[in-house]
């Protein structure tokens, strides 16, 4: 069961759709659900690859 606090991620219908068919180095996934999967993984690696800067914080002295 979800927590209330667990953004939901609405489902990605138009990743889902517009997956390339005969691709020869991109595999089709035609079950919806580790589509869905696959994807959220994806998302959170691309989110966790960004470089986030502080601007506007002031700079901590030690």
């Amino acid at each position: 069961m979800p927590n209330e606090e667990t953004p939901k991620i609405p489902y990605p219908w138009s990743a889902f759709l517009s997956q390339p068919v005969f691709h020869p180095k991109v595999k089709l996934i035609l079950n919806p659900a580790v589509f869905q999967q696959i994807y959220q993984v994806r998302l959170l690696e691309s989110c966790l690859q960004k470089r986030l800067t502080s601007t506007g914080y002031p700079k901590l002295s030690s």
